[in-house]
């Protein structure tokens, strides 16, 4: 075999004892003398050890031994990338490698890594005999090879250096350019889906899982809120605003990224970084795989996180991305994340502003904190089933049916309406849904479905300016991930209907099933 390379683990292979336990190491001192004889003849010895650099440094110019390796890695992590990286930094083959180490666990995990790599166990017993004939076939004079890689060792320390202070130096700029970014999440991204579509497919992102889309695709991946959440990322500083530069979306229940792209106008500057914090805020677990080596995953401390429900930001990006949306509003849309969908598809765009989250409204601050609620728009839409789980209550759950404050909501709803003037559609959700649909988790049952659909009827009938739209008998279960998440198909069907409502239609007759 032809053999440029050694790879020592230290611990119980080159001295015996583990340093980090305190032993009193005690050197092989065979094993000394054939790296020196092995660096002598061009088979250079480098070291690849879980210990404390410092440390371990420290022990071998103790022992005479620290100059005679090269690229040496200590470091507390696993041991088949240190040995690769020796190697690459080396420029060399892991055919032209051997490792030496007394732990199979360490010795499998190398060679899974570089098949090619050439293993001794440190603890056999033919180890040093197998290492000896090696040192018997190598030329005599071989030292002019150790050394060249000493130079290149140094070469690279010193590259690596000026990498790092260029790192500080990019840090303190980056620091100073006052970089702030936004994220809008889940349906809000429907307003900027052409220029989403546009970074992802576009040539010079930086595109990290390779996807390409539609803008219909997209669309209808964004609106399918139960697998995917997504983010659109704005970016501007003191120098200008750079738009939308990005844009994630990671997958509910496979924990995976759908899609991870940038334009190159940020490359460099910490962007990714920010997204992916809004990625792992969503999906702590989620599988970066495909992102290491390619990113530094590391968070960023220059780039200041914005809130999209700012009206000047909001209102500014919208204006840029969809100018049809900028109107006088006289329409509101309150169904949490369905709003944007349901906005989006609308043809009467400019006239509706809609709230997610929520942004505004929740039926639960009817009594924590009714003085602050804005006054409803002169018409408003709201989908009564995002607040028939028990989420949307926080620390009331025990008072929403047995307690009646379920109906006191409604009833105090319904009075701010007609006190506010408004004219409005409550759409309730399908109580003849699959049974798949519903949400028992969260007590989004079927039962409480029906319980609470009868409770906005009596209300409706009692209280002038309030109508009903019933989705039992008009959505069926191919419409909608559950009952609080449509397709986009179906979204589209339903802004049809409500378009038609708000210009003074009257709403389609739904059978329901006796």
């Amino acid at each position: 075999m032809k053999i440029k390379l050694i790879v020592w683990d230290l611990d119980d292979t080159l001295w015996r004892g583990t340093l980090a336990d305190g032993d009193d190491v005690a050197l092989f001192e065979a094993r000394a003398e054939m790296v020196r004889a092995f660096n002598a003849r061009g088979v250079v010895s480098s070291i690849c050890s879980k210990n404390d650099r410092a440390t371990a440094q420290a022990k071998l110019e103790a022992l005479g031994l620290w100059d005679q390796f090269v690229f040496a890695c200590m470091e507390y992590l696993p041991k088949a990338g240190g040995v690769q990286r020796i190697i690459e930094s080396m420029q060399l083959k892991a055919a032209e490698a051997i490792f030496v180490d007394d732990d199979p666990y360490n010795l499998n995990s190398v060679r899974a890594l570089l098949p090619e790599i050439h293993v001794l166990d440190a603890s056999a017993e033919d180890t040093d005999a197998i290492l000896e004939a090696l040192l018997a076939v190598q030329p005599e004079d071989g030292r002019r090879r150790f050394e060249a890689f000493r130079t290149m060792e140094t070469e690279a320390r010193d590259r690596a250096a000026i990498r790092e202070a260029d790192r500080v130096a990019r840090k303190a700029f980056l620091r100073g350019s006052d970089i702030r970014a936004v994220a809008p999440v889940n349906l809000d991204n429907l307003d900027f889906v052409a220029a989403a579509a546009a970074v992802i497919n576009g040539a010079d992102a930086l595109n990290y899982t390779g996807s390409h889309v539609t803008v219909e695709s997209l669309t209808a991946e964004i609106c399918e809120m139960a697998n995917h959440d997504s983010f659109s990322i704005f970016a501007w500083d003191r120098n200008g605003d750079y738009g939308l530069v990005g844009f994630a979306m990671v997958h509910r229940k496979e924990k995976r990224l759908v899609h991870f792209a940038f334009s190159s106008l940020v490359k460099d500057m910490g962007i990714e970084n920010y997204a992916l914090t809004k990625v792992l805020w969503k999906e702590p677990t989620c599988d970066l795989d495909l992102l290491r080596g390619r990113l530094d995953l590391a968070q960023v401390d220059w780039v200041r996180n914005e809130n999209f429900n700012d009206p000047e930001i909001r209102d500014r990006l919208i204006a840029q991305y969809r100018p049809d949306a900028v109107g006088a509003h006289d329409v509101r849309y309150m169904w949490d994340c369905q709003s944007g969908g349901l906005a989006h598809f609308s043809r009467l765009r400019s006239r509706i502003e809609f709230d997610h989250a929520p942004r505004h409204f929740g039926l639960v601050h009817m009594v924590t904190k009714p003085d602050e609620l804005p006054a409803f728009h002169p018409i408003s839409v709201y989908g009564a089933g995002v607040e028939y789980g028990d989420p949307r209550w926080p620390d009331l759950i025990d008072l929403l049916e047995e307690g009646g404050l379920f109906e006191g909501c409604v009833h105090l709803f319904c009075e701010k309406a007609v006190n506010d003037g408004a004219r409005m559609l409550v759409v309730l959700p399908p109580e003849d849904a699959p049974e798949r649909c519903y949400r028992p988790y969260m007590n989004h049952t079927r039962a409480r479905t029906i319980k609470f659909n009868a409770i906005w009827r009596t209300a409706a009938a009692f209280y002038p300016g309030i109508e009903i739209f019933e989705l039992t008998g008009y959505a069926c279960g191919e419409d909608m991930a559950d009952v609080s998440h449509h397709y986009a198909g179906f979204l589209q069907k339903l802004a049809g209907v409500l378009d038609d409502w708000v210009e003074g239609k009257a709403l389609p007759v739904v059978a329901v099933a006796a």
